[in-house]
């Protein structure tokens, strides 16, 4: 048995935390001369311990484990155990049963982050241990609490603290659980002890006795009411309270006034209560001890709760009005009994109450009273007051003494009420509008009657305050006015919103209001109840606008010509809001359109709108504003446009949208730098710098790109881009210094960090170029840029030095030649750096857009190798004999290594070069390039291991997650739990095979599902296989396969590591996701602490198909912070709409030669598959918006990456040995020269490749069919023959056509209209989708009508049918009178071409050109009828010799040999024809071509001698 405790400092005894068990039921051993045996049978269990309850619960449930382990010893001189493995070690479990609760979540991480394998993490400490307990005070007086061993805490007035006992209440005496507290006032006088046990939870009331520390006088003191909570999940708690609290939660300080019942006016207690401030009994209880008479009885009063209690507001002189005074008079005396009920929409409107004790046992009510004020001039004007009352009854029991023996004390004396009095303000009005409002609310229509104007029901309010109004909350009107533009809304009767409240039978917490202006612009009105009851009028739109760019923006409705820049000028920039809103730079604006679709532009005068739909926005997105100036230049502002809440003290159906740079630039160093946009035709373009330290948003300027897709795969997504795709635009950095050249490009989208390399040109007067120094080149000089996610906006953080190491290192451990090297496809006019013996230098790539290979050459060897730096690798040797007729040629940019000594190739190459070599290894974050000889190499990080085998299967393995019980049971019993979900998981096998230098592991699991237990669930399952026609119920779900490197380095390799994981359903509902929030941990661990680093030679997870559902639900006053953050993400920040089994598809990524830390690895995987998931909501949400896009997110520690999707259970994945290989196949046939950098791929691939292969075999299919055809008809079975030859002749002749047919999947044809259709467009466009759909049946055909033209897009890759449907098009568009023509006649468009009038000249030249053809091709086929006779084949003869022998013989076998004869010369006479087309091509003459296809096709035909 093994238990884990924790000892704190100061603490006698020692907190246990975990217990692990292992009993052993059978444990045998057998061992013989070559082998041994070890056969066991155990029992393992892992308890927690509950320190609340004082008791152990199982953790981990008693499993039964067998263990089996054979190993076989190698007998010297013997053969006995060489072909055995030595070691072989097998495990099985048939059922694995684990429960989680919040408490055993926070005991597992704290001991992982006290032994530091992980974290720390934030875990409640209070309920781990059993010696931390919270004491609050809310009384006004101080808290003396007296624990065992003498230990004393003293806490002040309306504050709390923990505190750390210094004992466990395990196993200690029962006086070891007492506590006495006491109340104080300024070290003189103590209220008597009260003594009770913390293991017994209750809410208990005594009355006490207040005695002198100076003399022995005592006198009657107040009720001190102590709780106890038993919601012992939060840990234990003392909350000392007293019997009455006030609360002011108006603006005013009131006066209050305390009477007995039978007492006058004359003989009451007043006390001045502040705003915000509190006074309860205990106060007064103390402050009666020196008062005498009517006073005193007073406040003895209050301390029993038999009182009145009047009061009045004291105006102070910035609330006043014009006259010079208000004299105010006391409100009605607030009195016990039954509450009053208040009428109007105040009662129909539910409210959610703050829980102001631990019990449930309180009644609630609401009251109303007024002071009236009258002016000099006679006119009474009356102040609304809100008192809300809790009420509870508490037990009132004798304390109890250390001494005591239990008995009768636990029974209550007597019962007392504990009450607490808010006075509030009845109407509360917000203002959302970032526009001044006034506001007026009375208790009669405003139009239609005078309306007293007074402190009470009027008052301006600037945007985002609050103003709090005293008036009759049974009848309110509502008149808003902005007063920046004078205009009022239609007044608001809130007796028509009850109205149709009154027939809602549900609860409701709200009601919204639309607010009309005018007839264009609307806002909206909620009323709502507070958390302590109050009457909320929220006024507010439905979204706001907010510009964090330096731009000035434009916003306006579809339907809305917008403003020029001059008209908004002569408005003075203040548009009225029926025209739009304007955002001038770092504004915000409310959105008062009832459209939510909104237009934006800039204010220039060749601006382009971009339509921006607010319903469908979630989360993140992106949008491209073009402007052209007058030079014609066209630039495009990327902004980034993110959704969240509006943060107000009222939770309101308003979002805020923030639009932002996208791409910001921030220069980090201190220096000035100079940047620049790539790829542009003028080099010059966009040219500007940036200062030290400052700040600058990118403007990308749109031409046309110099940089050329290098393979077919960027053609083959080049239809998947946006119209606005800024994956490829990058930006360059030059330092502001004589002779410095630019750095490498930078793509602004690819997220990480990127080292840039500035090197002097050679005509720098300071530069010496053909030195070889110790240290490489000295002026060279590194910087880096980490790009960083903000939000929507991709900050660019220009940096020198960099504040990290440099990614590689070039090691020269030659004694006596200097190395010279470049960067491959390097096009750079400096010339190659130089790295002398025994030196190494830092090594950044000059483009790391061009391959990541290092072409090197050794002084004295003329010989190139390239070298790719990303690969770990061990001891190669840089010259090999197989390579000696490899690259023999100097360095193309060394001009100086070609007037070098002239020898042979043989003669430079020594034996002692032959033992020359490199290595590549990692050290930390950075890879080494090292050249070495041989006995000088690197020592190889492998570190021996003995083989062996091991088998580890589970049968059943489980995970429930416990939540507390809801239901009422005794608080002195163990609290209880009852199931949330439970995760299983069948069959799961790992197999490892342990070699002296790799490790083989396979980890795959049967089956897998989430299921949901909780009462009440929506979903049976969370998550399951999905089941599929093709699937395979019993192939694995998942299956992770990993080879990983024996290696004694401080970075450990992973030569393989693949992730598979077959279509799953998802069905997710917001009740559950809010119960599981409950088990959040976050980690405290510093996330710049120097990690674990990992090389990854080839890591990938293959995509993953999920169908998703998805239940919205409901907000309770329950819920915690945490939950209620998690449901704003969910409703204001995301937007999640309701979805039942759709499909999700997440992009697989593949990653080659990566060095990188697992949390840099989970980071960016989080970013990969976040980034697909918003793709799919806006799918589902039918938005044609994207997330924000990003080119790469692992081209900064890897070589190459593949993002793409197929189906992860297609029958492609599913055939042998292309299931862990189907990435590795997409990569290969995708490479191309120069591929580097991340490859992307939005939509299926695999279905893609299919139909672009299917578009191949149709148009390969219909262009040959097509020709056969129109040959049978005019020449039968031998025209047929000639077309099928003219048809792959075709196909050789035009290549192009399944080129097409590949990547673009079909032509797209436009017809010029010569009339517009006006409003037929619609009409025009169904009837020929209709038509198309029913005469040719092709089911990606589609057709648009646009203006005066008519677009035909994904037609047939087959050229005749697509004139066919070219010509049906344009006859039905010539009946329409859309086109010129003759409607009347029924020959098609293209048979109606006049024809050019017979003229002899052409004629007679056209037949010479046919005699001369003909003529030359008789020559030709009889000058090679010639040549053919010289040779006789002697085979012919036999053959058929032996068909007619086998014919006589075997009569029925002669129709199968015509057959395969007639089968061959088809294939032949295809080639052939292949053939022909492939010449034709290169051949310009048609003359010339024709002579040449007619000789070739002339072998086809038939001799009549045959």
């Amino acid at each position: 048995m093994l238990t884990i405790v924790h000892e704190l400092a100061d603490i006698k005894e020692k907190f246990p935390l975990l217990q692990a068990s292992i009993r052993t039921v059978e444990f045998i051993v057998q061992i013989l001369l070559s082998k041994a045996r070890v056969m066991s049978t155990l029992i393992f269990v892992l308890y927690y311990f509950d320190a609340q309850n004082n008791l152990w619960r199982e953790f981990i449930h008693p499993v039964e484990i067998c263990i089996f382990c054979r190993s076989s010893f190698l007998i010297q001189g013997s053969e006995i155990g060489v072909a055995r493995v030595p070691v072989h070690f097998y495990s099985r479990m048939k059922q694995l049963d684990v429960s989680i609760t919040e408490l055993s979540l926070d005991m597992l991480l704290y001991v992982i982050g006290k032994l530091n394998l992980a974290g720390p993490f934030a875990v409640k400490t209070s309920v781990i241990f059993s010696n931390c307990c919270k004491v609050e005070n809310q009384s006004g007086l101080d808290l003396v609490c007296h624990f065992y061993d003498n230990q004393d805490v003293s806490i002040t007035r309306k504050q709390c603290s923990t505190v750390v006992f210094r004992h466990t209440l395990v196993d200690q005496p029962p006086e070891a659980s007492h506590v006495s507290i006491q109340l104080a006032e300024q070290g003189a006088y103590l209220t008597s002890p009260i003594c009770f046990s913390l293991l017994s939870p209750r809410a208990v009331a005594w009355r006490t006795r207040i005695m002198s520390l100076q003399d022995s006088k005592s006198y009657p003191g107040p009720f001190v009411v102590v709780d106890i909570p038993g919601r012992k999940e939060d840990g234990m708690s003392i909350v000392v309270s007293p019997l009455l609290r006030i609360h002011n939660e108006t603006k005013f300080s009131l006066e209050l006034r305390f009477r007995r019942p039978q007492q006058n006016a004359d003989q009451s207690a007043s006390v001045l209560l502040k705003s915000g401030d509190i006074i309860d009994d205990s106060v007064a209880a103390f402050d009666a001890k020196s008062s005498h008479g009517g006073l005193k009885k007073a406040l003895m009063s209050v301390t029993v709760g038999n009182f009145l209690l009047s009061f009045r507001p004291i105006i102070v002189e910035d609330l006043r009005s014009a006259e010079k005074s208000l004299l105010g008079e006391w409100s009605d005396d607030i009195k016990g009994g039954k509450p009053v009920v208040i009428s109007g929409l105040f009662d129909k409107l539910s409210y959610k109450v703050r829980r102001a004790f631990y019990v449930d046992s309180m009644r609630c009510s609401f009251n109303t009273a007024h002071c009236s004020f009258k002016y000099d001039h006679g006119q009474m004007s009356d102040l609304h007051f809100l008192i809300r009352s809790i009420i509870r009854d508490i037990p009132v029991i004798q304390p109890e003494n250390y001494g005591d023996v239990p008995g009768n004390r636990e029974s209550p004396v007597a019962l007392q009420q504990q009450k607490e009095i808010f006075l509030l303000p009845p109407v509360r009005v917000l203002n959302l509008l970032q526009e001044e409002i006034h506001v007026l609310l009375t208790d009669r229509d405003p139009c239609a009657a005078i309306v007293s104007k007074n402190i009470a029901n009027q008052a301006t309010i600037p945007c985002g305050s609050t103003v709090d109004f005293y008036v009759n909350p049974a009848t309110i009107y509502f008149l808003v006015t902005l007063t920046a533009y004078n205009s009022s809304c239609k007044p608001v009767d809130t007796g028509h919103s009850l109205k149709k409240l009154g027939k809602k039978k549900n609860e409701v917490h709200y009601v919204d209001i639309d607010l009309v202006f005018g007839a264009k612009y609307f806002a909206s009105l909620r009323l709502s109840r507070g958390l302590q009851g109050t009457l909320e009028a929220s006024i507010f739109t439905s979204y706001t606008l907010k510009n964090d760019t330096d731009l000035s923006l434009f916003c306006f409705a579809p339907n809305q010509k917008p403003l020029s820049r001059g008209e908004a000028e002569k408005l003075d920039f203040r548009i009225p809001p029926e025209f739009g809103s304007f955002l001038p730079p770092k504004s915000t604006k409310s959105w008062f359109m009832k459209y939510n679709k909104v237009h934006l532009k800039l204010l220039e005068g060749k601006a382009k709108e971009v339509l921006l739909d607010l319903d469908t926005l979630s989360g993140l997105t992106e949008i491209g504003l073009e402007v052209e100036e007058r030079s014609g230049v066209k630039y495009i502002a990327k902004l980034g446009v993110s959704l969240g809440p509006f943060l107000s003290e009222e939770n309101v159906s308003s979002q805020l949208v923030s639009i932002v740079p996208r791409y910001v630039l921030v220069n980090e160093s201190e220096e000035a730098v100079t940047v620049r946009q790539c790829y542009l035709e003028d080099d010059m373009a966009g040219l500007f710098t940036i200062s030290s330290k400052q700040k600058m948003a990118l403007m990308m300027q749109s031409g046309i790109s110099k940089r050329k897709e290098i393979i077919i795969f960027d053609k083959f997504v080049r239809k998947h881009r946006n119209a606005y795709d800024d994956s490829l635009m990058y930006i360059q950095f030059r330092l502001n210094g004589d002779g410095w050249g630019w750095s490498g490009p930078v793509c602004v989208a690819s997220l990480g960090r990127f080292f840039l390399k500035f090197r002097r040109s050679s005509h720098f007067p300071l530069q010496q170029s053909n030195q070889v120094n110790a240290h490489g080149n000295n002026s060279t000089e590194f910087a880096a840029v980490h790009v960083v996610e903000e939000s929507s906006t991709l900050v660019l953080l220009f940096q020198k030095p960099s504040d990290v190491n440099l990614p590689y290192r070039i090691e020269n451990g030659l004694h006596q030649n200097f190395i010279t090297y470049y960067q491959k496809e390097f096009q750079g006019s400096l010339e190659p750096e130089n790295l002398g013996c025994g030196s190494a230098v830092d090594y950044v790539w000059d483009d790391m857009t061009l391959p990541h290979r290092l072409v090197v050459q050794i002084n004295g060897m003329n010989l190139l190798r390239e070298i790719n730096l990303d690969k770990v690798r061990s001891w190669k040797p840089f010259y090999k004999v197989s390579h000696q007729r490899g690259l023999r040629f100097h360095l193309p940019l060394d001009k100086n290594l070609r007037e070098t000594e002239k020898a042979s190739f043989g003669e430079s190459i020594s034996m002692q070069m032959v033992n020359v070599g490199y290595e590549v290894f990692a050290n930390g974050p950075t890879r080494v390039l090292r050249f070495c000889e041989f006995r000088d190499r690197h020592k190889q990080d492998i570190s021996f291991h003995l083989s062996g085998k091991i088998r580890f299967r589970i049968s059943h393995f489980s995970i429930t997650l416990l939540e507390h019980s809801k239901k009422e049971v005794d608080a002195s019993e163990p609290s209880g739990f009852t199931p949330l979900i439970v995760t299983r998981l069948g069959n799961i096998n790992l197999d490892s095979v342990l070699t002296d230098k790799y490790s083989q592991n396979k980890i795959s699991v049967q089956s897998l599902s989430v299921d949901q237990k909780w009462v009440g669930a929506p979903f049976a399952a969370m998550l399951r296989r999905h089941h599929s026609d093709y699937g395979n119920t019993n192939d694995n779900i998942l299956q992770v396969v990993a080879v990983l490197v024996s290696s004694s380095s401080n970075v450990k390799q992973v030569k393989y590591l693949s992730v598979i994981l077959q279509p799953v359903d998802l069905n997710l509902d917001e009740e559950t996701l809010m119960r599981l929030v409950t088990f959040w941990r976050t980690s405290l661990s510093d996330s710049n602490t120097q990690r674990q680093q990992y090389y990854f030679d080839h890591f990938e997870i293959h995509p993953i198909k999920i169908i998703a559902s998805f239940l919205p639900g409901d907000s309770y006053s329950s819920y915690s912070s945490l939950q209620e953050m998690l449901r704003s993400l969910i409703h204001s920040v995301i937007k999640i709409p309701a979805v039942k089994r759709m499909s999700v598809e997440l992009n697989g990524v593949l990653v080659t030669h990566a060095l990188i830390s697992i949390r840099e690895l989970i980071i960016k995987c989080a970013q990969h598959y976040s980034w697909y998931a918003m793709r799919a909501i806006y799918i589902a949400k039918g938005s044609p918006l994207l997330p924000p896009a990003f080119a790469s997110v692992f081209d900064d520690l890897a070589s190459s990456a593949l993002d793409v999707f197929f189906d992860p259970s297609s029958i492609l994945v599913n055939l042998p040995g292309l299931t862990a290989g189907t990435f590795k196949l997409i990569s290969k046939c995708i490479d191309g020269k120069g591929f580097f950098g991340t490859k992307r791929y939005l939509g299926d691939l695999g279905k893609t490749m299919k139909t672009a292969g299917s578009n191949m075999l149709y148009a390969a299919v219909t262009e040959i069919s097509d020709s056969v055809l129109k040959g049978a008809e005019a020449s039968g079975f031998n025209g047929m023959v000639i077309g099928f030859h003219q048809g792959i002749l075709k196909l050789a002749m035009e290549p192009s056509l399944l080129g097409t047919a590949f990547i673009e999947g079909g032509p797209d044809r436009k017809i010029i209209l010569d009339h517009d259709p006006g409003v037929d467009e619609l009409y025009i466009e169904g009837y020929l989708q209709a038509m198309l759909d029913t005469l040719y049946k092709q089911e990606y055909l589609r057709v648009r009508v646009v203006d005066n033209q008519v677009i035909l897009k994904n037609l047939p890759p087959n050229s005749s049918l697509v004139e066919e449907i070219m010509d049906c098009v344009k006859g039905f568009l010539v009946s329409k009178a859309l086109l010129k023509g003759d409607p009347s006649t029924s020959q098609p468009l293209r048979h109606l071409r006049g024809d050019s009038e017979w003229k002899i000249g052409p004629t007679v030249l056209t037949l010479c050109e046919h005699l001369f053809v003909s003529f030359a091709i008789r020559f030709l086929r009889k000058q090679a009828d010639k040549l053919m006779a010289k040779f006789k084949w002697k085979g012919n003869l036999r053959g058929d010799d032996h068909i007619n022998s086998s014919a006589s013989t075997h009569p029925g076998q002669k129709g199968k040999l015509f057959c395969k004869w007639g089968i061959a010369k088809f294939v032949f006479s295809g080639i052939v024809a292949y053939i022909d087309g492939r010449l034709c091509r290169g051949i310009p003459n048609p003359v010339a071509r024709r002579i040449v296809s007619g000789f070739m096709l002339s072998f086809l035909d038939k001799n009549d001698n045959e």
